[in-house]
């Protein structure tokens, strides 16, 4: 019993490492802070690695024992299946990912990776959109404009209205953050309208950030939130979880 033990405790110490490292890449890479919350990834994520923390060094001191035949096999066939499950999960987690957020008319919208209309992206990378690459870490902040092209702008529309891509889903549409100044200050509302349809107090803010912050919507997945910009010159500031609605 007391080796079954141990090999528990070596199993399970080496899990919540890996857990750990996961969690960093996670959090604080792929989905940085409030975006796990608009994309809904923390249950499922974290639900996830308790499983895969637990039921393999479990197994280990189950099948344990000093002097076994099988017990090189045993160990590295319970390693092989947690590394599998693991593995896929964390690749569900990444496609699942923010890649791009994406301001478009009035608002800013959340475009996960598997999101993305791949025909849109090979024109995109055919016309050298640098920007319209998805990164392997953080999401990227881009614009979205209607297409020059009359009749690919009504190939969207039609599209979209069956419920096909729309403009934020379209890497070929992306365009500088900078170059849509001008839309998103005009649409951007005072942060006193935000506390009066929120309830919450940026006094704090307001002192810290100055008068000019404004702020604008943020559509996702699963819960939409606030994105605070610079009232002069457009720049984000940050999201925070606040419902715009």
């Amino acid at each position: 019993m007391k080796h079954r033990f141990y090999a528990f405790l070596v199993h399970f110490s080496l899990s919540c490492t890996v857990a750990g490292l996961a969690v960093m890449l996670v959090f604080f890479c792929w989905y940085p802070a409030p975006l796990h919350e608009a994309i809904g990834v923390t249950y499922i994520f974290l639900m996830l690695l308790a499983i895969d923390i637990t039921i393999g060094p479990l197994l280990t001191f189950l099948v344990y024992k000093p002097g076994k035949p099988s017990l090189k096999f045993d160990l590295s066939t319970i390693a092989l299946c947690q590394l599998m499950a693991f593995s896929y999960g964390m690749m569900a987690v990444f496609e699942g990912r923010p890649a791009f957020i994406v301001f478009s008319v009035d608002r800013f919208d959340v475009v996960r990776a598997l999101d993305i209309d791949a025909g849109s992206a090979k024109k995109a990378e055919t016309s050298v959109k640098p920007l319209a690459k998805v990164s392997w870490f953080k999401p990227r902040w881009v614009g979205a404009v209607a297409s020059p092209d009359i009749e690919r702008r009504n190939e969207i529309a039609f599209s979209s209205l069956k419920g096909g891509p729309d403009w934020p889903q379209l890497p070929e549409l992306y365009v500088p953050l900078e170059q849509l100044k001008n839309p998103m200050l005009t649409k951007a509302k005072p942060l006193a309208q935000l506390k009066a349809l929120s309830g919450h107090d940026y006094e704090i803010l307001l002192k810290e950030q100055g008068e000019t912050v404004k702020w604008l919507p943020l559509h996702s997945r699963n819960k939409d939130m606030t994105v605070l910009i610079n009232g002069t010159t457009a720049s984000v500031i940050r999201v925070i979880a606040v419902d715009p609605w």
